[in-house]
């Protein structure tokens, strides 16, 4: 197996390498490679390699820069220091990762999945900037939100929130005790830059909702789906036609 290591840090890469030797026979070591632009230059010259091991932040930027300069059609390994929702986006787009500080049986099973693998999977530049998008989306977001209430800042965590709405300009979050607070926030967009996409879907102009306040989905008129949620709003949460796939994507990816 000829193999490419792509990580600034010398013992992380020195470790790996002395973890693959452990399970493979005769790997071949194609380099290591510790910057973007090195990186870039190499996978340019169409180097041929089985496998590319990858860390996502090198020393002069995120690794997913490098995607936007080359065409790269070899399977990657990712590995990340992020938290569990950054992991997930990884699940959701079937690529395999491994959390650092690296394990052997991670290690072990990682490869076993990169040897079931029939054909090289094309990763475009597409993918990995909605990829990129949702680990900053997962480093930002706020656990907690302070609510202003009478002369006052509560805390309040993001999970007890059933769905957010906006009416007359004013954006609303509603507890799933039904308790209805004012946010701080001016607008459903500045809501979404702050919260875990992994748990709240933007359903349309007017609501955000988390996955664990829908009870059912029903479809609906014109090709758009009806998200039954509880507690229940006034009004139906409608996903259009357009959304539906997105959302019955989001709804079936794992969270835990």
């Amino acid at each position: 197996m000829k193999i490419l290591i792509i990580e600034d840090e010398e013992n992380a890469a020195i470790q790996l390498m002395n973890m693959i030797r452990q399970i493979e026979d005769t790997p071949t070591f194609s380099g290591v490679i510790d910057n973007i632009e090195d990186a870039v230059d190499f996978l340019s010259a169409r180097p041929d390699i089985d496998l590319i091991f990858l860390d996502i932040h090198l020393s002069d930027g995120s690794s997913f820069e490098i995607f936007k300069e080359v065409k790269v059609d070899i399977p990657i390994i990712f590995t990340t220091a992020y938290d569990q929702y950054a992991i997930q986006s990884f699940e959701v787009n079937s690529i395999d990762y491994l959390l650092k500080p690296i394990r052997l049986e991670k290690l072990i099973m990682s490869i076993e999945k990169f040897r079931r693998l029939n054909d090289r999977q094309t990763f475009d530049g597409t993918m990995f900037q909605k990829l990129s998008r949702m680990l900053n989306e997962s480093k930002n977001q706020k656990r907690n939100f302070l609510i202003p209430l009478k002369g006052k800042l509560i805390p309040v965590s993001a999970d007890d929130f059933a769905w957010f709405e906006i009416s007359d300009g004013v954006v609303t979050g509603t507890k799933f005790d039904q308790t209805p607070l004012v946010m701080e926030q001016k607008s459903l967009e500045e809501l979404v830059e702050d919260i875990d996409p992994t748990k709240f879907f933007r359903a349309n102009r007017q609501y955000l909702i988390n996955r664990e306040a829908i009870k059912e989905i029903e479809y609906y008129f014109n090709g758009r789906l009806f998200a039954r949620l509880f507690p229940a709003p006034k009004e139906k949460v409608l996903i259009s036609k357009a959304k539906a796939t997105e959302f019955k994507e989001w709804l079936s990816m794992k969270t835990t």
